[in-house]
């Protein structure tokens, strides 16, 4: 078994098996080791974190957390700025030398790393001032490493220009992606996006990948289309797709109030979709999100919202 055993209590996220090569995901946040005081009050964890790890033997008491929920009481000595890295998914205790090719990688390059383990994954955090060059690392070595744009409560957005030609010519190999990903729409959605690049300056970070924060997989994809221009009214109009595999599990929804949230980041302040008549499910969806019906055709209905502070 890989996994060693002191007192440990751990909060992340598990899902499915590990079943491809090495796939990290950078988490956002800043993070913080700290010793903690034996003697004194054992914290308890948040109600809302990505990770939270306290850790305690015969003679130490320690704890990694974000750095803005750090305790305040009983901390002997602190050590800030750490950035961490997931490996994405559920490894099986059997699998072995994850974290030795992870690290490895590191060493060579001279870059220290402080590595927490749960029981479904491992967490690599390294100083703040060397993560760029950590991923530089890793990337050059064939671990792949993703960067979420924004994340909901289950989904990772990621620029879909990460894996922009592989996702538009259909290239699975080593790939964390769901069996029926990706979806017609994305293929085409991938295919125009490779087309107008080649024309024009690209817009950064207009569609996402959309992956499971538990597991990495990704499971569809989502979007700015461009300017919807009907008379008077003017909005950004907005796609996604996902899966079948995952349908009615509430991503869609979830992901749409993503993609509104990004939306008011970047100071956008109308957004309109179009859902064809029978596609009752979309429709669902964005009444959930608060649009409203617009205009209704043979063919299709056009949803606006007003996004305002």
């Amino acid at each position: 078994m890989r996994r060693l055993g002191v007192y440990h209590i751990s909060i992340s996220h598990g899902w499915q098996t590990l079943e491809f090569g090495v796939l990290l995901i950078r988490q956002l946040p800043a993070y913080s080791v700290l010793k903690l005081n034996p003697a004194g009050p054992i914290p308890s964890p948040p109600a809302c974190t990505d990770f939270w790890s306290l850790s305690s033997s015969y003679d130490e008491l320690s704890l990694v957390c974000m750095k803005d929920q750090s305790p305040t009481m009983g901390v002997l000595a602190r050590s800030d700025d750490w950035t961490a890295f997931r490996v994405a998914g559920t490894m099986e205790f059997t699998l072995t030398g994850i974290v030795a090719r992870i690290s490895q990688v590191l060493a060579d390059a001279h870059l220290g790393i402080f590595v927490v383990s749960t029981f479904d994954t491992d967490y690599i955090l390294v100083n703040h001032n060397d993560a760029d060059m950590a991923v530089m690392q890793w990337r050059e070595s064939g671990i792949e490493v993703i960067e979420p744009i924004h994340q909901t409560a289950r989904l990772d957005f990621i620029d879909m220009n990460y894996e922009l030609e592989d996702l538009a010519h259909n290239n699975r190999d080593g790939k964390l992606w769901a069996d029926d990903y990706p979806t017609e729409g994305d293929l085409m959605i991938a295919n125009l996006s490779l087309l107008a690049q080649s024309g024009s300056p690209q817009q950064a970070y207009m569609l996402f990948t959309l992956r499971s924060r538990s597991s990495g997989v990704a499971i569809g994809g989502i979007g700015f289309k461009g300017e919807h221009i009907d008379g008077d009214f003017c909005a950004m109009e907005i796609g996604y797709g996902l899966a079948e595999s995952v349908h009615r599990q509430g991503f869609g929804t979830e992901a749409v109030a993503g993609i509104i949230e990004i939306a008011r980041e970047r100071g956008m302040t109308q957004l309109c979709a179009e859902t064809d008549i029978p596609n009752v499910a979309s429709q669902k969806v964005l009444l959930r999100n608060g649009f409203s019906e617009i205009s209704r055709s043979d063919s299709g209905i056009w949803w606006g919202l007003s996004i305002l502070d």
